[in-house]
């Protein structure tokens, strides 16, 4: 039985190639990621109560911006509850295979969540009125490319050439929408607390989908170096839960109390 530590077919495809559902760790090991995913369950569900909740002390005409908030973060939790299943919470017994085997529905999350909270951090810039014709549009379609390059990445050959490519467009996605954002300029007639609201939702964006990556070349470093593949894949999966609650739930409480105070 060969250990996934010392894999030495690198050409082959993270589909084809052996995974390591071949080495069993410590089930305390996996314990933990087991928690991690339960716990992205447990915030997400409770920020779509909480939006929920929020959406009722608002006026009418700023509810949408929690009902944006509850969706996503509802889409997130039903996800979460799924990908808890496939990594056997609580305390069964896995291997990094079945860690591994919650990439697509990460991604899936991804493709219907990171457009919703762009709309999201669009209806508060829209409160100030700054809001140009056709800038949701250009935003979305950068992360439509930038998830989709990003999942041709991830499944792919670590180090292959096109695995390069790929996470190159995606990184330029990504790069455009934090362009576009950052450059976003509100008028000087802005509420004082929009400006405050949209200024930290920036920051998510810049510094909060910046942790996504993170994720990614943290795990295809440790494998691409000969190291615990095991430990690499259950590193980046604990990275990607950390993140999400950040930048779901934290962007829609900046953006429902920016609501509130309009």
């Amino acid at each position: 039985m060969k250990d996934v530590r010392h894999d030495t077919q690198p050409h082959l495809s993270r589909a084809t190639r052996p995974r390591p559902d071949t080495v069993r760790r410590r089930i305390v090991d996996f314990q933990i990621v087991q928690a991690f995913f339960m716990l992205g369950f447990v915030a997400m569900a409770a920020g779509t109560l909480w939006f929920y909740l929020e959406r009722n002390d608002l006026k009418p005409e700023h509810r949408s911006v929690a009902t944006y908030a509850a969706v996503i973060t509802f889409i997130a939790a039903i996800m979460y509850y799924v990908m808890k299943d496939v990594v056997k919470f609580p305390g069964g017994e896995i291997t990094a295979a079945d860690v591994d085997a919650t990439l697509p529905l990460r991604y899936i999350d991804w493709l219907l969540t990171t457009p919703l909270l762009l709309v999201e951090f669009a209806l508060i810039v829209a409160l100030a009125g700054a809001l140009k014709k056709g800038l949701l549009t250009k935003l979305i379609i950068a992360d439509i490319i930038m998830i989709v390059f990003g999942y041709l990445g991830e499944v792919g050959t670590p180090g292959s050439a096109t695995n390069y490519i790929f996470f190159i467009i995606s990184t330029l996605g990504w790069l455009y929408i934090v362009y576009v954002v950052f450059t976003l300029k509100l008028g000087s007639d802005a509420p004082a607390h929009v400006q405050r609201a949209v200024s930290i939702m920036k920051w998510f964006v810049i510094a909060g989908w910046a942790i996504y990556p993170i994720g990614t070349a943290t795990q295809e470093l440790i494998e691409l170096g000969g190291g615990d593949a095991a430990l690499a894949i259950s590193i980046a999966a604990i990275i990607y839960v950390i993140a999400d609650v950040l930048n779901k739930v934290g962007f829609g409480i900046i953006a429902v109390r920016a609501a509130k105070k309009s």
